[in-house]
């Protein structure tokens, strides 16, 4: 239950869909880039599923992002009552239960889960965005008006699709996740799914 828990913060997030991949175009894939890059402060809902080679789950999640700084609320992860867990991209609490657990989230990461996700690649990568703090991405793949439909970013293959337009702006609506760990065909994979967005400008 806590190593799930945990998986969320590292973690530290269904209406058109994506036109199939196509060679981007340089243009349109930048501009989008530098537009939704703007948009750091959001709220998200949505249900989060992983699985790795030992055991998976899901749970809700409600995410908050106010720059590098977030919070998150999930429940329903094993049965669990619920967890908060705040943080950025150095330092990471959760209040699980009546215990509090504190450590980088890189760190908390590997102890707790094993998984090797990049902590601060993921809310951009929620906004189906390379993170500009890992290495440049491969395999990038873009559908109509330059959106992401995939790519490969510090060993994670990414796939964007379920993109709709909200405040002005076209986000994804389900972001996939796998890890090869090794030839034997076993992986770690996440799967977020998007219920709404929201921006505090609209508040």
């Amino acid at each position: 239950m806590i190593r799930f828990s945990l998986l969320i913060v590292i973690i530290s997030l269904s209406a058109c869909s994506l036109q199939p991949p196509t060679t981007p175009s340089s243009n349109s894939w930048q501009q989008h880039q530098q537009r939704i890059a703007k948009l750091q402060d959001w709220k998200l809902s949505g249900k989060l599923g992983f699985r790795t080679p030992e055991e998976g789950g899901s749970a809700a999640v409600n995410w908050t992002q106010e720059n590098s700084q977030y919070q998150l609320s999930l429940s329903g992860a094993f049965g669990i009552g619920g967890a908060k867990i705040y943080g950025d991209d150095k330092t990471a609490e959760m209040l699980y239960g009546d215990t509090i657990y504190r450590h980088s989230p890189q760190q908390l990461a590997m102890q707790l889960t094993g998984l090797p996700l990049p902590v601060d690649a993921l809310s951009w990568w929620a906004r189906g965005l390379p993170s500009p703090t890992q290495p440049a991405v491969t395999d990038l793949a873009t559908g109509a008006g330059g959106l992401a439909s995939g790519f490969e970013q510090a060993g994670w293959q990414l796939l964007f699709s379920r993109y709709r337009e909200t405040g002005g702006e076209i986000l994804p609506g389900k972001i996939t996740g796998t890890y090869n760990l090794d030839s034997e065909d076993r992986s770690y994979s996440f799967k977020l799914v998007i219920s709404s967005w929201k921006f505090h400008k609209e508040e």
